[in-house]
């Protein structure tokens, strides 16, 4: 399988099981069968999910940048420190009520990332 195809086939998997699991108004749900999944990936899977993830950091939706960001610090995703960086420098420009919170969660990931 490339990358493409993984790619397209996790991001189909996230957003029906995000869909499922909100209309459960179950907000967590997605992450915790997120994580379970990831569990089951074979080495040559993980390194495509890790990339994956990585990408998911810049989302634009707030539940799949908060998964992405549960997932890389949960599995130490190292590859993803640079995508988090790239977002804690736009986090920091931000005024809304939000942002320090996800910039403090940032901070506390990339800090266990690079010890």
């Amino acid at each position: 399988m490339t990358l493409d195809e993984f790619r397209e086939q996790f991001e189909t998997w996230w957003a029906n099981t995000d869909a499922q699991e909100m209309a459960r108004k179950n907000s967590q749900g997605a992450l915790l069968d997120l994580m379970a999944l990831y569990e089951r990936f074979d080495n040559a899977e993980r390194p495509m999910a890790d990339q994956v993830l990585s990408e998911w950091v810049a989302s634009d939706n707030e539940r799949k940048r908060f998964d992405a960001i549960a997932m890389i610090d949960r599995f130490r995703i190292r590859s993803a420190v640079p995508n988090l960086k790239a977002l804690e420098a736009s986090v920091e420009k931000r005024v809304d009520h939000e942002a320090p919170h996800e910039l403090a969660k940032l901070k506390m990931v990339l800090d266990g990332l690079l010890d």
